[in-house]
């Protein structure tokens, strides 16, 4: 039995290397939802200011633009990480959604682009050769009082193809002061689109079954040594 413990350690070892290294892998072209080819579509909108309460603030927003986007997910940022020092649990905007659409999408080029994010950035860097746009690109700055909606967002991740519904919007809390977080309004410079979240589907899970395989590895290497330790003990008092 230790000896079969000992093994399933290293095998959930060599299992969580490799699926930490192949989620998120980007997917091939031929597997892009077609809807995902298109470019963002916005309308200038007329709708009223407006405003919700969140952890004991509120949050007032203005409406620029209607919005609706189809992308691919390259990276996000994580509002939980220590490195972070501009979010914590009273953030009204959830993670960051780096997407790339379009003429990024039509050949394989893509796949060979390296993306990151920052807490409100997102960065790419590719070698000589590949054809990429940052104009067929956003990081999208995501608030909504919409609990269904966060939770779906929270649930997004790298290599995902989604589709979300909602609005172009500046954003204050009601105490920043008199500042407002402005909006991109176009993909040309280097602002983010600061979106007002009203719906959201994932249209194509990334690599689910390596995620799958990262998350059994990490859950094995955690109980197999408590197995281990168990196991040697019940094993010594019965040999006493």
């Amino acid at each position: 039995m230790l000896r079969l413990l000992k093994m399933t350690f290293l095998a959930a070892l060599l299992v969580t290397a490799v699926a930490w290294w192949r989620k998120g892998s980007l997917d091939d072209p031929a597997e892009i939802v077609p809807d995902l080819l298109q470019q963002p579509v916005q309308v200038r909108t007329d709708a009223p200011e407006f405003s919700f309460p969140y952890k004991g603030r509120v949050c007032l927003v203005r409406p620029v633009t209607t919005y609706e986007l189809w992308g691919l997910v390259v990276s996000h940022n994580n509002i939980e990480s220590i490195a972070d020092l501009y979010h914590d649990s009273t953030s009204v905007d959830t993670k960051d959604l780096c997407v790339i659409w379009g003429r990024n999408l039509e050949s394989d080029d893509y796949q060979r682009v390296s993306f990151s994010s920052g807490s409100f950035t997102c960065y790419y860097r590719y070698p000589a050769g590949v054809r990429f746009s940052g104009r067929a690109g956003s990081n999208n700055h995501l608030i909504t009082d919409l609990d269904r909606v966060r939770e779906q967002i929270a649930e997004v991740r790298v290599g995902d193809q989604i589709h979300l519904q909602g609005m172009l919007v500046n954003y204050q809390m009601d105490d920043w002061r008199g500042f407002w977080r402005q909006s991109s309004l176009v993909r040309t410079d280097d602002g983010c689109e600061v979106v007002y979240v009203e719906k959201l589907e994932v249209l194509r899970r990334g690599t689910p079954g390596w995620y799958m395989a990262f998350r059994a590895g990490w859950m094995t290497l955690l109980a197999a040594p408590v197995l281990y330790v168990v196991t040697l003990h019940l094993t010594v008092r019965r040999r006493g």
